[in-house]
């Protein structure tokens, strides 16, 4: 098996400690401390985390599902949970409904496997979330998530808990690493309609029944917190507070295409020899099989409800992407387009019918790239931020600590007409 040394080596190269490595960059952790000890907020801010502050209370402004699974977690290790493993626990699931999707399309078993092991190893997942940092946390297990999702919608004649619903729980869950991913929603319903004999109507009801309960979870939580069923609490995080533009904005996508799609490396005289861009490189240098995947959505020919969800997919979630004002940075890649791969799965199991050596070639040019992103990581030069919306506004100072003030609770009490 060549996941395993392959994840062991990434978290080494990260920095990490060894298979219960635990990353400090560990909002999702101290979230779940605070949820086991009866509050939504976080006792303290520490100045190297990004947390928000709303009402004079720190909050972690990540959705949750990542908080959910360290829960029993910190249960039996607290603080020093092994995040990292975590993660490699999801990568192999998804690896095992990826490979059950290619082979339920018709791919030979080699072709499978590789294939199903490139969308990890080959693409932006493994350089960016060896090491459960918090974004790592987020990106990964909502790829994971949602991959594991398709192998219950794709041809699937089983029903209950074993059937096509199972996999909307999952893609909510995904929802709850990434928001975007609900607009994959479509894509579901086209593969469960097509696929797994349901005509369509019943598959939106499952669809309904399946995601609303954590959707609902997701929205009491955010109005618990922020008085917003939509706020996750990002426009609350320092930095957002003084973006001329929001954090989303059409503004800011010209900026980001030209990082995703034309930012190449370049060549310099010391070790690194290769120095990447930090606010963004070619998404296609970093993740060849979802190149693959978009060509093959404009070239090939395949079911057509299932090509009109997938576009859909593609064109709403990377529009959200490159609208979204960090757009990565810091990273290697560029790694929000993390979003795109399970659609680029389902994509690339009906445009194809096997892996092109072609293909397989660029997969081990990239793994190599990442390879080397990993061991170079620390020797990249942090050039800042330099967007030009950016140019002429003052950096945020950090937050004060609040940490003497009192818990917000998980019930909290109804306000009176008084606090209005």
């Amino acid at each position: 098996m060549v996941s395993f040394p392959l994840w062991y080596a990434g978290v080494r190269l990260r920095g990490g400690t060894g298979v219960l490595d635990h990353s400090p960059i560990d909002q999702h952790t101290r979230q779940a401390q605070a949820w086991l000890s009866g509050r939504l907020d976080l006792p303290g801010a520490p100045a190297y985390l990004e947390i928000a502050r709303y009402q004079d209370r720190f909050y972690d402004s990540f959705p949750p599902t990542p908080s959910l699974f360290e829960l029993p977690l910190v249960l039996v290790f607290g603080r020093q949970t092994p995040s990292s493993l975590v993660i490699y626990v999801f990568w192999m699931a998804a690896l095992g409904a990826a490979h059950a999707v290619l082979r339920r399309r018709g791919f030979p078993e080699r072709d499978a496997l590789l294939a199903s092991l490139a969308f990890v190893f080959a693409t932006n997942v493994y350089v960016s979330c060896a090491r459960a940092n918090v974004w790592a946390q987020g990106l990964s297990l909502g790829f994971s998530l949602a991959v594991a999702g398709l192998a219950f919608v794709i041809g699937n004649s089983r029903r209950e808990w074993r059937g096509p619903g199972v996999g909307y729980l999952l893609l909510s869950l995904a929802v709850g690493c990434r928001p975007l991913l609900l607009l994959m929603t479509p894509l579901y319903l086209a593969l469960d309609h097509r696929t797994c004999g349901r005509r369509l109507g019943p598959a939106a009801v499952s669809a309904v029944l399946w995601m609303a309960p954590y959707g609902a979870f997701l929205a009491w939580l955010n109005q618990a917190r922020f008085g917003d069923a939509l706020e996750f609490g990002h426009h609350h995080l320092a930095f957002a507070q003084s973006l001329p533009y929001g954090l989303m904005s059409l503004h800011y996508l010209p900026w980001h295409l030209y990082h995703a799609v034309l930012k190449l490396p370049r060549l310099q005289a010391h070790w690194p020899p290769l120095e990447f861009d930090m606010n963004g490189n070619a998404f296609w240098l970093h993740n060849p099989m979802l190149a693959a995947a978009i060509g093959g959505l404009v070239a090939r020919r395949f079911d057509p409800w299932v090509r009109a969800a997938a576009a859909f997919a593609f064109v709403t979630i990377g529009t959200g992407v490159l609208m979204y004002e960090s757009g990565g940075w810091v990273q290697f890649g560029f790694r929000y387009l993390i979003d795109l791969l399970p659609a680029g799965l389902v994509v690339f199991a009906y445009a194809f019918d096997r892996f092109p050596r072609l293909l397989l070639a660029g997969s081990l040019v990239t793994l190599a790239l990442n390879v080397y992103g990993l061991a170079g990581w620390k020797h990249f030069p942090r050039q800042p931020r330099d967007a030009p919306w950016l140019r002429d506004v003052p950096a945020s100072p950090p937050p004060a600590d609040l940490s003497a003030i009192g818990p917000t609770r998980l019930c909290p009490p109804v306000p009176s007409n008084r606090e209005g």
